[in-house]
């Protein structure tokens, strides 16, 4: 079993608030993940809610369950568990504000991951960090067109 982190920070010209809404509307997600379809199972978005995101390409798509165990709109930080089969671990999201049109999104994961063996665990997880990175570009497109 391979324990895959990694991080992304991202200083974003937009407010923190529009960035930290957007960031825990899971279903919107699907906008800016590419290929990636959720499906929320309970809870209204916050603490106790249960959703999978579904990546990839059907026979090859990786279901990942999560649930939030704590979100702090104030604190605009959130903090989720990875539930398995495939993936566990844990998720922390937060935005600070830098002004009142910019702010810092750092997104870290902890993951492990059972198939895969240690030594992929560096380069799996620069290319999920590429792959995140280039979805908050996108989201940050979206949310200025708005």
């Amino acid at each position: 079993m391979a324990r895959v982190q990694f991080t992304v920070t991202r200083t974003l010209d937009l407010p923190a608030d529009v960035v930290f809404a957007e960031l825990i509307d899971w279903k919107a997600h699907e906008d800016w993940v590419p290929l990636t379809k959720v499906v929320i199972h309970s809870g209204n978005g916050g603490a106790g809610t249960e959703f999978t995101a579904t990546s990839g390409i059907k026979p090859l798509a990786l279901p990942d369950r999560m649930r939030i165990d704590s979100l702090d709109a104030e604190a605009m930080t959130v903090h989720v568990t990875k539930l398995g089969p495939v993936l566990t671990g844990t998720v922390e999201l937060s935005v600070r504000s830098t002004g009142p049109r910019s702010c810092t999104l750092n997104w870290f994961e902890d993951v492990h991951v059972p198939v895969l063996p240690q030594f992929l665990a560096t380069p799996v997880g620069a290319a999920a960090r590429q792959g995140f990175t280039t979805s908050i570009k996108k989201m940050a497109k979206k949310l200025a067109k708005a």
